[in-house]
């Protein structure tokens, strides 16, 4: 019995080992795709997702990617891994990855960074027109024909046709500049003005009228920015007053009468003002187009654009408001360096000096001085700058002045209406000259006194020629040899 159960037990263990060995082969027989995924697999999955992901950041950055492409790259790299099981399947992806980017470039190239501009305005070059856009085009622009405010005037082509004939300017730029000249309703109202000529009153004038003429030059702001002007430009003051015998501080009251020394130098550019005066101006239209034709030369001369520079409504230019012919008469290039700029102080200066002395200045002479009366015989005898009375006939009268200066011989009368009464004034040979100016009397006195309260505020005749013991001098007294 023990040997029957031994042979029972050994043929049992035989075939738990056949069950065994046919397990094992069926299970080697299943297709691979149901074989758990390799270690090294997962790896390489988990690396790729790391390089989508700073794929995506770097296209996004650069603008590369659209939304749906970047959604469906987020997608395909937060899928599981399970599809992945061979290498050429990652390769596949990668590929469609780096074509739907090829493609995307191509569509549309990367978004450059916007140049954000500062549009704040830029501060204006004081007293100065020689900037960059006041330059002249380096290439002319032109026009076929004439077109604008002044398309249907016919002063306004004959103009054109002088200009072309006589001074050989290009006729489609002259086009350009006249297309671009505009009639504004207040030079309009100028030039109407202008054209019916001074009104005379025939009402009796208030009393007052100097005081109210005054008042508008001889103000302490006034005074202060004369001082200072002075104070920056005093080497060129005093090589103005060596070179043509006038005295700074009357240099000072015309820049400061006629600008507020570069403080208002005009509202209106300078060719809408000459044109409208020109064009539109039946009584002086003749006058104002020739100082547009001087104008015009100017600019070219100077290679300016004749649509930038600013003056009054009579087309005065400069800090010292010159007339464009008078430029080409009396201005001088001051400062030596070629060119004639009347917006900078040193050029503003040595022309003014040089209009006084081209009209006759005397150096040293008295302008004007204070003159009182013991009856009213004065009245009956003619008055203001044109008039001419000797010393002893107007002390008949009983007009006489406590100081007379080198005032001799004769002497005009000069009558201001103030609130207190008539104010009496002898105005010298220099006074006459300021009225070259400004043909009036009111301006010249005002000139006069400004140019005595600078003087005065700065300390008197001895202080303001202390620039010619300054250092800087030196320097320019070789351009007046």
């Amino acid at each position: 019995m023990s040997i029957v159960k031994m042979l029972a037990g050994i043929s049992i263990c035989i075939a738990v080992v056949n069950m065994t060995s046919c397990s094992n082969t069926k299970n080697d027989t299943k297709p691979a795709t149901k074989v758990k995924p390799v270690k090294h697999h997962v790896k390489a999955d988990t690396k790729q997702k790391q390089q989508y992901a700073k794929l995506l950041d770097i296209w996004e950055k650069q603008g590369l990617v659209k939304p749906k492409t970047t959604q469906n790259i987020r997608t395909a790299t937060a899928k599981p891994a399970k599809k992945l099981a061979q290498s050429k399947a990652t390769n596949k992806v990668s590929s469609k990855v780096a074509q739907q980017k090829v493609v995307y470039e191509k569509r549309r190239p990367p978004a450059r960074n916007k140049i954000v501009r500062n549009n704040t305005a830029k501060k204006p070059v004081k007293s100065s027109y020689r900037t960059p856009s006041h330059r002249a085009p380096v290439k002319n622009i032109k026009y076929a024909s004439l077109s604008g405010d002044y398309v249907n005037n016919q002063q306004t082509h004959a103009f054109i046709n002088k200009m072309v004939n006589k001074h050989g300017f290009d006729r489609g730029y002259l086009n350009y500049l006249f297309a671009n000249t505009e009639a504004t309703p207040f030079l309009k109202r100028m030039a109407y003005s202008d054209a019916k000529g001074p009104i005379k009153s025939t009402k009796k004038s208030r009393s007052g009228r100097w005081n109210r003429y005054r008042g508008n030059f001889l103000t302490e702001k006034t005074i202060s920015k004369g001082v200072q002007f002075w104070r920056e430009n005093r080497v060129a003051l005093q090589q103005a007053e060596q070179k043509y015998g006038v005295p700074q501080e009357y240099i000072l009251g015309i820049i400061g009468v006629e600008t507020r020394y570069g403080g208002n130098v005009g509202k209106n550019r300078a060719i809408d003002a000459l044109s409208a005066m020109g064009f539109d101006n039946a009584r002086r239209g003749k006058y104002f187009q020739s100082e547009l034709e001087s104008y015009l030369l100017m600019t070219r001369k100077e290679g300016l654009d004749p649509l930038k520079p600013m003056a009054s409504y009579a087309g005065a230019l400069g800090l010292c408001q010159f007339m464009p012919s008078n430029i080409k008469r009396y201005a001088v290039d001051h400062d030596r360096n070629g060119h004639i700029n009347l917006w900078t102080p040193k050029d503003a200066i040595g022309s003014v000096a040089n209009y006084f002395k081209k009209h006759g200045w005397k150096t040293g002479g008295t302008v004007a001085v204070r003159a009182s009366s013991k009856n009213s015989s004065y009245k009956s005898l003619r008055t203001g700058f044109k008039s001419s009375h000797s010393l002893n006939s107007l002390k008949s009268r009983g007009v006489s002045a406590d100081y007379l200066g080198n005032i001799s011989g004769k002497a005009s009368l000069i009558k201001l209406n103030t609130y207190s009464g008539d104010e009496l004034w002898l105005g010298g040979h220099n006074f006459y000259v300021i009225t070259r100016y400004n043909h009036s009397s009111h301006y010249a006195m005002a000139v006069h006194q400004l140019a005595e309260a600078i003087d005065a505020r700065i300390g008197g005749k001895s202080v303001i020629r202390q620039a010619s013991i300054d250092s800087e001098l030196d320097e320019y007294r070789a351009l007046l040899d």
